[in-house]
Protein backbone atom coordinates (compact mmCIF):
# COMPACT_ATOMS: atom_id res chain seq x y z
CA UNK A 1 0.00 0.00 0.00
CA UNK A 2 1.21 3.60 -0.85
CA UNK A 3 -0.15 6.28 0.91
CA UNK A 4 -0.13 10.05 0.33
CA UNK A 5 -1.66 13.43 2.21
CA UNK A 6 -1.87 16.55 0.63
CA UNK A 7 -4.13 19.69 1.06
CA UNK A 8 -7.22 19.73 -0.65
CA UNK A 9 -6.47 22.72 -3.54
CA UNK A 10 -6.27 22.51 -7.09
CA UNK A 11 -2.43 23.37 -6.47
CA UNK A 12 -1.84 20.03 -5.41
CA UNK A 13 -3.33 17.95 -8.61
CA UNK A 14 -0.70 17.94 -10.60
CA UNK A 15 1.28 16.38 -7.81
CA UNK A 16 -1.50 13.81 -7.25
CA UNK A 17 -1.76 13.29 -10.93
CA UNK A 18 1.76 12.53 -11.05
CA UNK A 19 1.66 10.06 -8.22
CA UNK A 20 -1.13 7.91 -9.59
CA UNK A 21 0.89 7.63 -13.07
CA UNK A 22 3.57 6.33 -11.25
CA UNK A 23 1.67 4.02 -8.91
CA UNK A 24 0.15 2.27 -11.94
CA UNK A 25 3.31 1.95 -13.65
CA UNK A 26 4.54 0.42 -10.56
CA UNK A 27 1.73 -2.02 -10.16
CA UNK A 28 2.06 -2.82 -14.05
CA UNK A 29 5.50 -3.62 -12.59
CA UNK A 30 4.19 -5.74 -10.29
CA UNK A 31 2.02 -7.49 -12.14
CA UNK A 32 4.29 -8.13 -15.08
CA UNK A 33 6.34 -10.32 -12.42
CA UNK A 34 3.44 -12.51 -12.84
CA UNK A 35 2.78 -12.17 -16.88
CA UNK A 36 4.78 -11.84 -20.39
CA UNK A 37 5.37 -8.00 -20.40
CA UNK A 38 3.84 -7.88 -23.66
CA UNK A 39 0.72 -8.87 -21.95
CA UNK A 40 0.59 -6.01 -18.85
CA UNK A 41 -2.25 -3.46 -19.00
CA UNK A 42 -0.89 -0.66 -21.05
CA UNK A 43 -1.44 3.10 -21.29
CA UNK A 44 -5.21 3.46 -21.76
CA UNK A 45 -5.60 1.06 -18.67
CA UNK A 46 -3.32 4.00 -16.60
CA UNK A 47 -4.74 6.86 -18.39
CA UNK A 48 -7.98 5.94 -17.17
CA UNK A 49 -7.58 5.46 -13.67
CA UNK A 50 -5.50 9.28 -13.72
CA UNK A 51 -8.12 10.86 -15.24
CA UNK A 52 -10.76 9.08 -13.04
CA UNK A 53 -8.76 10.10 -9.40
CA UNK A 54 -8.44 14.02 -11.32
CA UNK A 55 -11.87 14.07 -11.79
CA UNK A 56 -12.40 12.65 -8.17
CA UNK A 57 -9.63 15.01 -6.92
CA UNK A 58 -11.04 18.26 -8.61
CA UNK A 59 -14.79 17.17 -6.70
CA UNK A 60 -12.78 17.45 -3.20
CA UNK A 61 -11.03 20.65 -3.79
CA UNK A 62 -13.88 22.04 -5.64
CA UNK A 63 -17.10 20.97 -4.11
CA UNK A 64 -16.04 19.32 -0.82
CA UNK A 65 -14.20 22.11 0.95
CA UNK A 66 -15.80 25.07 -0.51
CA UNK A 67 -16.75 27.58 1.43
CA UNK A 68 -14.54 26.05 4.56
CA UNK A 69 -10.56 25.94 5.23
CA UNK A 70 -9.33 22.97 3.07
CA UNK A 71 -8.22 20.05 4.67
CA UNK A 72 -6.33 17.07 3.29
CA UNK A 73 -7.32 14.45 1.04
CA UNK A 74 -5.49 11.12 1.63
CA UNK A 75 -5.23 8.72 -0.74
CA UNK A 76 -4.15 5.05 -0.25
CA UNK A 77 -2.66 2.85 -3.80
CA UNK A 78 -3.26 -0.61 -3.52
CA UNK A 79 -2.31 -2.91 -6.62
CA UNK A 80 -4.61 -6.24 -6.35
CA UNK A 81 -3.94 -9.23 -8.10
CA UNK A 82 -6.03 -8.51 -10.75
CA UNK A 83 -6.40 -4.71 -10.79
CA UNK A 84 -5.60 -1.78 -8.51
CA UNK A 85 -7.55 0.22 -5.86
CA UNK A 86 -7.48 3.51 -5.02
CA UNK A 87 -8.88 5.85 -1.93
CA UNK A 88 -9.76 8.84 -1.51
CA UNK A 89 -10.53 10.16 2.13
CA UNK A 90 -11.42 13.88 2.66
CA UNK A 91 -13.02 15.64 5.72
CA UNK A 92 -15.19 17.78 2.85
CA UNK A 93 -18.51 18.02 2.75
CA UNK A 94 -20.54 14.63 2.36
CA UNK A 95 -21.28 13.71 -1.15
CA UNK A 96 -22.58 10.50 -2.32
CA UNK A 97 -22.10 9.79 -5.74
CA UNK A 98 -24.70 7.01 -6.33
CA UNK A 99 -27.22 9.57 -5.69
CA UNK A 100 -26.34 11.56 -8.17
CA UNK A 101 -27.93 10.62 -11.88
CA UNK A 102 -25.94 10.20 -15.21
CA UNK A 103 -26.26 13.46 -17.49
CA UNK A 104 -27.94 13.87 -20.40
CA UNK A 105 -25.04 13.42 -23.26
CA UNK A 106 -27.66 14.55 -26.01
CA UNK A 107 -27.70 17.81 -24.32
CA UNK A 108 -23.68 17.83 -24.78
CA UNK A 109 -23.35 19.24 -20.93
CA UNK A 110 -20.20 21.33 -20.38
CA UNK A 111 -20.25 20.78 -16.46
CA UNK A 112 -21.10 17.63 -14.42
CA UNK A 113 -18.87 15.44 -16.22
CA UNK A 114 -16.99 14.15 -13.83
CA UNK A 115 -18.87 11.42 -11.74
CA UNK A 116 -19.35 10.22 -15.64
CA UNK A 117 -16.46 10.07 -16.57
CA UNK A 118 -15.17 8.27 -13.31
CA UNK A 119 -18.02 5.81 -13.49
CA UNK A 120 -16.79 5.38 -17.15
CA UNK A 121 -13.19 4.69 -16.42
CA UNK A 122 -13.51 2.63 -12.96
CA UNK A 123 -14.96 -0.57 -12.50
CA UNK A 124 -16.58 -0.20 -9.19
CA UNK A 125 -17.27 3.17 -7.36
CA UNK A 126 -18.16 3.40 -3.92
CA UNK A 127 -18.60 5.86 -1.12
CA UNK A 128 -18.62 5.69 2.50
CA UNK A 129 -18.99 8.59 5.25
CA UNK A 130 -19.12 7.08 8.85
CA UNK A 131 -22.42 8.72 10.85
CA UNK A 132 -19.88 10.46 13.52
CA UNK A 133 -18.85 13.88 14.20
CA UNK A 134 -16.14 14.32 12.07
CA UNK A 135 -16.50 11.60 9.67
CA UNK A 136 -14.48 11.30 6.73
CA UNK A 137 -15.80 10.77 3.44
CA UNK A 138 -14.06 7.39 1.61
CA UNK A 139 -14.48 7.51 -1.95
CA UNK A 140 -13.13 4.02 -3.50
CA UNK A 141 -12.02 3.35 -6.90
CA UNK A 142 -11.61 0.11 -8.74
CA UNK A 143 -10.14 -0.80 -12.33
CA UNK A 144 -9.66 -4.28 -13.24
CA UNK A 145 -7.07 -5.39 -15.30
CA UNK A 146 -8.11 -6.05 -18.87
CA UNK A 147 -9.52 -9.86 -19.00
CA UNK A 148 -6.18 -11.75 -20.34
CA UNK A 149 -4.25 -9.61 -18.18
CA UNK A 150 -6.58 -11.44 -15.13
CA UNK A 151 -5.52 -14.46 -16.00
CA UNK A 152 -2.00 -14.35 -16.79
CA UNK A 153 -1.75 -12.99 -13.09
CA UNK A 154 -3.47 -15.63 -11.85
CA UNK A 155 -1.80 -18.36 -13.70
Amino acid sequence: MVRLSVPGTLLYRDLVLRVVASFCRLARALSQSKQEASRAPGDEFDDKIVSAVGEAFNNVAIHGYRGRAPGNVELEFESLHDGVRIRLIDTGAAFDPSEEPAPNLASLPESHMGLFIIRSFMDTVSYDRGKAPGARNVLTLTKCYPRRDREAAEG
